[in-house]
């Protein structure tokens, strides 16, 4: 992960696309009100070639399909993956074959790996791009926001950053704290003053990608993305 600088991280978004169950189309995300959608469909990717999106679970094809959406029109920029839970439908399966079994499908654990749906996307665009994958549990948001806008500080023209997750298996389930619902996001972030991440603010508290995401198209002023370090994103005029 890059090294933000100790000021506030200046950044743009160029473009933006999501998918989730019920939010399918540019115009119902537009119209969200905010609150967690939820259901069980998955997109189709039909953007990528079969031989390769059948190798995604739903997790993934949300990501694609947030990936591939003719708004963001890919070109090549470095790519960040952030997700708080990952592959974990996949990975409770491997881990209970591991321990009644003592193995693993080889083909299962590659795409179980954090970077699987990253990889699985330059693969198919034949690009040679550097790939960040990132979880950080309820920081996951700012993890990625930061780690984009450092990139952006150190030159990069452009950074694509996605979020994805879904909800936790039953398994797991009772772990977990906080609302948690299918989604997939794809971020276009340029170098610009149309927002500002700043530290040092006080109380605040740890937001979702979901809620970012609903800071970027309400047009509200002010989002407090994180507990730690009392990080905030605040839109260009506005005071935080």
């Amino acid at each position: 992960m890059s090294t933000p600088p100790a000021t506030a991280l200046h950044f743009s978004l160029k473009q933006w696309s999501a998918w989730a169950p019920g939010l399918e189309s540019r115009n119902a995300w537009l119209a969200w009100d905010g609150k967690p959608p939820g259901g069980e469909t998955a997109p189709k990717v039909e953007a990528m070639p079969a031989m390769l999106r059948r190798r995604a679970d739903r997790l993934g094809k949300m990501a694609l399909e947030a990936l591939y959406a003719p708004e963001i029109a890919y070109h090549g920029q470095p790519l960040i993956h952030a997700s708080r839970h990952g592959e974990a439908t996949r990975t409770v399966p491997l881990l209970q074959s591991l321990a009644a079994e003592g193995k693993v499908s080889p083909q299962a654990f590659s795409m179980a790996v954090h970077n699987a749906t990253a990889g699985l996307f330059t693969i198919a665009t034949r690009t040679h791009t550097p790939v960040s994958a990132i979880a950080a549990g309820a920081e996951t948001a700012l993890a990625g926001l930061v780690e984009a806008c450092s990139q952006l500080a150190d030159g990069a023209a452009s950074v694509l950053l996605c979020y994805s997750d879904e909800p936790l298996p039953a398994l797991y389930r009772r772990y977990a704290d906080a609302p948690e619902a299918p989604f997939a996001m794809a971020l276009d972030l340029v170098p610009g003053d149309d927002f500002r991440l700043e530290p040092g603010h006080a109380g605040g508290r740890d937001a979702t990608p979901l809620e970012l995401l609903h800071f970027f198209l309400s047009g509200a002023a002010v989002l407090p993305l994180a507990v730690r370090g009392g990080w905030t994103v605040v839109r260009s005029g506005e005071a935080a």
